[in-house]
């Protein structure tokens, strides 16, 4: 999975704002209903460590990360066990003729053993066995330690695909959150433009009502007030949108979010990191799970190897054997028989056998070499794919370290334009009022103040929005988080 698909897109309007981070991974649903889980409450108001906190908790896919670190964690406890003593216990109750071995039996784990046949009737009797049998696998060459080092590693790669994931939501949700603030700034600019037309419009009225202003002043500052809601309406529209595209972040999609006060995201900008420190990447959660698929591919090639070697197991039997037919020949060489169950089923020789035996499938000498090279093969894709992705992000390291300049340039530049506007408007505004200057002059001063104050927003979240970047980039969202 690639932590980042593309670089940062930098909005020149909040109506269209590039998304640092996009595409949310589906799941099936389940196959049968299942009652749905509680939400957790969200803090209101929402900051974004609380709302990085929320989603490591509360998201789907990170939870379903967690589970399979718990289950790889219990494949280690299993493959161990398979390498201890295993006990088993039988019994068996079979009516037969009697023409055949003592205390037969059918399938299972007996063992079989000579006895005296009654060849001269068919008569049938009750016969028993009980029996416990162990097998230890003492000696296996080498297996049990790779198996267990090849379970282990499933571990490790489980931890490392959930810290990506972690990883990758948390970029997600900070990139969410920046948006829906700009967004909510956004929607405080349209309203302070609304009230800036509105007195407009309050004092173009009062001078057409006396006679003062041409009547087509009203109309077009009817208009333009008409227009200043509009745009607030759109950016509440967008702010809802950006705030519901966060709660499906958070896990929390039926929830509405208030978030906490963007001052320090709008007033300052933040502290900006050196230039971009390649060495830093073999830490990147990323390349740490790429790393980990190659190990456990390696892993598996070595458990591969040990099964074309020997295993040396203790083994260890007890048993006792019951029958209706009678131990002592008659005087004429026939044997008595008793078909009752009181006869047959209780024990009467009882055994034991203790020892250790040596198995080695030698054909499996050419089916583990092939699969050995076969695994080796998918080793050095998984080695291949690591390089892959440490040249890609190195590339997008660089990308983001290139964007955070341009867009510190932007913001540096903004306030003079923000400023000159304001300027602008304040003496359009007076030259009006004094009758120097027309309507259409104030309008056009109103429409590049506004427009100067949402580029001035813009500018400085894109910032924040760049540092993000570059944190992602660099494995590490510290930078970021240590300033606010």
């Amino acid at each position: 999975m690639k932590l980042i698909s593309a670089a940062l897109s930098l909005c020149p309007r909040l109506a269209g704002p590039g998304l640092l981070l996009v595409g949310l991974l589906l799941g099936s649903l389940p196959a049968q209903a299942q009652q749905p889980r509680e939400l957790p409450q969200v803090p209101q108001p929402l900051t974004l460590p609380q709302a990085l906190q929320v989603a490591q908790t509360n998201y789907p896919a990170l939870r379903a990360r967690q589970a399979g670190v718990a289950a790889a964690t219990a494949d280690v406890r299993t493959v161990r066990a398979n390498y201890l003593p295993q006990l088993t216990a039988q019994a068996q109750a079979l009516n037969a003729t009697s023409n055949q071995a003592r205390g037969a039996l059918i399938g299972g784990l007996g063992i079989t053993e000579s006895g005296v046949r009654d060849f001269t009737s068919s008569q049938a009797a009750w016969t028993s066995q009980g029996m416990l049998y162990i097998d230890w696998p003492a000696v296996t060459f080498g297996r049990y330690r790779a198996d267990v080092q090849r379970a282990q590693t499933l571990v490790s790669q489980a931890q490392a695909d959930y810290d990506q994931e972690l990883f990758t939501h948390q970029a997600q949700v900070a990139d969410a959150y920046l948006l829906a603030l700009a967004a909510q700034k956004a929607v405080a600019l349209q309203e302070a433009n609304l009230r800036r037309s509105q007195a407009v419009q309050r004092v173009v009225r009062a001078g057409t009502q006396a006679g003062i202003q041409a009547g087509i002043d009203s109309s077009t500052a009817n208009a333009e007030t008409s227009r200043a809601r509009l745009q607030l309406l759109a950016s509440r529209q967008q702010a809802e949108q950006q705030r519901v595209r966060l709660a499906g972040l958070l896990g929390t999609p039926v929830q509405a979010l208030l978030l906490t006060d963007s001052t320090q995201f709008f007033a300052r900008l933040p502290v900006l990191p050196a230039g971009a420190d390649t060495a830093s990447l073999r830490f990147h959660p990323t390349l740490r799970a790429y790393q980990q698929r190659v190990a456990s591919s390696e892993a598996l090639a070595n458990s591969l190897a040990t099964n074309s070697r020997p295993t040396l197991s203790v083994v260890g039997a007890t048993w006792g054997r019951g029958s209706g037919t009678a131990s002592a020949a008659n005087a004429d060489g026939t044997y008595t028989i008793d078909p009752s169950l009181g006869a047959g089923l209780p024990f009467k020789v009882y055994n034991y056998a203790v020892g250790a035996a040596l198995t080695w499938r030698v054909t499996e000498l050419i089916h583990t070499k092939r699969a050995v090279a076969a695994q080796q093969a998918r080793s050095t894709q998984a080695q291949a794919d690591y390089d892959q992705q440490a040249l890609q992000l190195r590339t997008q390291q660089q990308n983001a370290q290139l964007q955070l300049e341009l867009v510190r340039q932007a913001a540096l530049e903004a306030p003079v334009q923000l400023d000159a506007a304001q300027r602008a408007y304040t003496q359009a505004q007076a030259r009006y009022n004094a009758g120097l200057d027309n309507l259409v002059v104030l309008t056009q001063a109103a429409l590049v103040l506004n427009r100067a104050e949402n580029d001035q927003a813009i500018a400085v979240n894109n910032v924040w929005r760049a540092l993000l970047l570059r944190a992602a980039t660099d494995g590490n969202l510290a930078p970021l988080l240590g300033q606010l």
